[in-house]
C-alpha cells in the first residue's frame, strides 16, 4: 500500500504512540450541524405556509386556529424529517437525500392537512398544493446550501473521521488508499491485524484482541472493515469494541455501486445478508416513467415553444440551411430512430473532419464548424429542446443514456451495448456529473449506475441537476 496513505496521520509508520492534539470530533460538529438543519428546516416549513396563505388568501387575516397550526407545523415537520433520518449528512449520497426530502416534505404536508381538520381549520386545495411546493423548492435549496457547507469542512479536514481499517490483506490495502482520497471525510491512521493475516506496507496498530486500546491511544472515531479479513468472531469483537467506545463501524460490500433503495439487510440464521434487489423494471414502473415522460415534455413543449421560435428564427436569419438537424441514433434494444436538434453547426458540416469519429462519446471541443448563433444553443443546451417531440413520440425518454450516432454504437458495440437496455434520454446521469468532460469508459460507468439503479425519485433529481449543469455551463461544447 503506498505510504501516502497515511502521511497526514498522527503515527509514524511504525505505530509508535501519536502526538495528541486537542481538537473538535467530527461527530460533535455533525451533531451542531443536525440542529442547524432542523432550525432552518422549521424556518422553510413556516415560511412555505405563511406565503402560500399570503398568495391564496390574506395574511393579515388569519385566524387564530390558523395560526395554531402555522405554529405547531415546525415542531411536526423536524420530527417528520428525524424519521426519515435526515439529520445525518455524512450517511447520505446526495441523491438519497433528495430522494428523503421529497418523501419527508409529502408526509409533512399530509401531516399538517390532518392538523387542520383536527384543529377545524379549513385549507384549499390550492393553499395545500402551494405550499408543499414551496416547501420542497426551499427544503431543497436549504439542504443544498448546507451540503455546500459539509462537503467544503470534509475538504478541509474537520469532519474528517480518524479511521482504523480492520484488516491486513490486499483488500484492506486498498480500502485504506481509498479512504485517503482528500474531501471524503476520512483521515485512514492505520490497520489492525485479525485472523485472516496479511501484510500491508502502513502502520499496523494492533490486533482486534486489542482495539479497546488502539482506538483509546489513537483517537480513533470510525472503524472500517475490510469484508475479506473478517470472519464472525474478529467481526463481533469489532461492534463490541466501537459500542464501548461509542464510535461508528462501517463494512466494506464489495459491491458496485447501488442506491440504498435496492438494498435491504436481512438477518439469516446467524448471519446478516444483504439483498439487492433486481433492476429491471415492472410493467408498472415502465407504465409510470412513460406517463412521467409524457406529462413533462408535453408542459414542456408548451412552455419551450416562444424559445424555440426565437430560436429558430435566429438560424434561418444567421445561417443558410434547414433550422433541424436529423440523425440517426440508437435506443432501447439497438433500434435505430431519427433524432431531431436544432442546426448548430454551417451546411455540410456533417462530413467527415478531423479525429475518428466513430470513437464512443466522439465530440470536438472548440469545433470551429458552430455558426454563432450554434455556439450559444450548445453553451446552455438550447439545440437539444426539439428531442422533446422525440420524447412525445416514444423514441426517446427525458432521462436515460445520451442516444450516439449508429456509426459510433457499431464501432463499439462490446462497449456501448449494455447501454441499450433502457431506452435514451435527453439528459442522464453522466451529464450531470460534466457532460462532455467525462471519458468514454466513465460515462459508460455512469450510464450502467442509472439502468441499475433507476427510479421515478431519480430522474427528478437528475432532470434537477440538469438545469443547474445547464447554468454552470459545465463540459458544454
Amino acid at each position: 500500500m503506498a505510504q501516502t496513505a497515511f502521511e497526514h496521520a498522527d503515527v509514524d509508520v511504525h505505530g509508535a504512540m501519536p502526538v495528541r492534539a486537542a481538537r473538535d470530533k467530527p461527530a460533535a460538529l455533525y451533531r451542531r450541524i443536525a440542529v442547524g438543519m432542523a432550525v432552518t428546516d422549521a424556518l422553510c416549513a413556516v415560511a412555505a405556509m405563511v406565503a402560500a396563505y399570503e398568495l391564496r388568501f390574506d395574511i393579515s387575516a388569519v385566524g387564530p386556529d390558523s395560526l395554531l397550526v402555522i405554529v405547531v407545523a415546525p415542531v411536526v415537520w423536524v420530527a417528520v424529517f428525524h424519521g426519515f433520518s435526515l439529520y445525518s449528512p455524512q450517511r447520505l449520497s446526495a441523491w438519497e437525500e433528495f430522494r428523503r426530502v421529497l418523501s419527508a416534505t409529502s408526509l409533512g404536508i399530509v401531516l399538517v392537512v390532518l392538523a387542520s381538520y383536527w384543529s377545524k381549520t379549513s385549507f384549499s386545495r390550492a393553499w395545500v398544493g402551494l405550499t408543499w411546493v414551496l416547501a420542497l423548492v426551499l427544503e431543497l435549496a436549504a439542504r443544498r446550501a448546507w451540503r455546500h457547507r459539509v462537503t467544503r469542512l470534509m475538504q478541509q479536514g474537520a469532519l474528517a473521521f480518524r479511521t482504523v481499517v480492520v484488516g491486513a490483506n490486499d483488500e484492506a490495502a486498498r480500502l485504506a488508499d481509498a479512504l485517503a482520497e482528500p474531501g471524503l471525510g476520512f483521515r485512514p491512521v492505520g490497520h489492525v491485524a485479525t485472523s485472516a493475516g496479511g501484510a500491508v506496507s502502513g502502520p499496523v496498530l494492533g490486533t482486534v484482541g486489542e482495539l479497546d486500546a488502539v482506538v483509546d491511544d489513537h483517537d480513533v472515531d470510525c472503524l472500517f472493515v475490510a469484508t475479506t479479513a473478517v470472519d464472525g468472531p474478529d467481526m463481533l469483537a469489532v461492534a463490541q469494541a466501537a459500542r464501548r467506545a461509542g464510535i461508528e463501524v462501517k463494512v466494506s460490500a464489495n459491491l458496485p455501486q447501488i442506491l440504498t433503495p435496492r438494498l435491504t439487510v436481512q438477518p439469516i440464521g446467524s448471519v446478516m445478508a444483504l439483498t439487492v434487489r433486481s433492476p429491471r423494471l415492472t410493467g408498472t414502473q415502465a407504465a409510470a416513467k412513460r406517463a412521467f415522460d409524457l406529462a413533462v415534455a408535453g408542459v414542456g413543449l408548451l412552455l419551450a415553444a416562444p424559445v424555440m421560435a426565437v430560436v429558430a428564427l435566429a438560424i434561418r436569419a444567421t445561417s443558410p440551411g434547414d433550422v433541424l438537424f436529423r440523425q440517426a441514433r440508437v435506443t432501447k434494444g439497438g433500434r435505430a430512430f431519427t433524432m431531431y436538434k436544432f442546426r448548430t453547426m454551417v451546411p455540410g458540416a456533417d462530413a467527415p473532419g478531423d479525429g475518428d469519429r466513430s470513437a464512443a462519446f466522439f465530440k470536438v471541443k472548440d469545433d470551429p464548424r458552430l455558426t454563432r448563433v450554434g455556439r450559444f444553443l450548445r453553451r446552455y443546451s438550447l439545440d437539444e429542446l426539439p428531442q422533446l417531440v422525440n420524447v412525445v413520440k416514444g423514441e426517446m425518454s427525458l432521462v436515460g443514456p445520451r442516444p450516439l450516432p449508429v456509426d459510433q454504437v457499431a464501432a463499439n458495440l462490446e462497449l456501448l451495448g449494455a447501454r441499450h437496455e433502457v431506452p435514451s434520454g435527453i439528459t442522464g446521469w453522466w451529464q450531470i456529473q460534466g457532460r462532455s468532460d467525462v471519458g468514454a469508459q466513465e460515462a459508460v460507468r455512469m450510464d450502467l449506475f442509472y439502468i441499475e439503479n433507476w427510479s421515478l425519485s431519480l430522474d427528478l433529481f437528475i432532470l434537477i441537476k440538469t438545469v443547474g449543469a445547464v447554468f454552470a455551463r459545465r463540459g458544454a461544447y
